[in-house]
């Protein structure tokens, strides 16, 4: 076992408990939590079984199971920024219709 593997493995094991004491708390839905643990499975494995992103990777055209991985984080942080975006700008105009609601029922009344 290298010095990565024997820091990354135990890291991603404490991850993985968090997420499913925060899905036994309520604190995560249990969509999201499912989908953090798959991640966290799969870090898991690529740290674990380095070949097997070789593999996957050769059979996918892309020379190196590092590449692989670097162009799967950058797909999901940027799938992920996207979802992030759309639900900021939806939480911006729930705020809108809250605050003008309020400034009209108080215009109403006078205040």
């Amino acid at each position: 076992m290298t010095t990565f593997q024997s820091i990354g493995l135990p890291l991603l094991a404490l991850l993985a408990l968090i997420t499913v004491v925060a899905m036994v708390r309520h604190s995560i839905n249990a969509r999201a939590g499912f989908g953090w643990l798959a991640v966290w499975i799969a870090a898991a494995t690529a740290i674990a079984r380095p070949s097997i992103t070789i593999t996957v990777a050769h059979a996918l055209g892309i020379g190196r199971g590092a590449d692989l991985v670097l162009y799967c984080a950058i797909l999901g942080m940027l799938i992920g920024f996207f979802f992030i975006y759309i639900r900021f700008k939806r939480l911006d105009r729930e705020i809108t219709k809250v605050v003008r609601h309020i400034a009209i029922h108080q215009s109403e009344r006078g205040d």
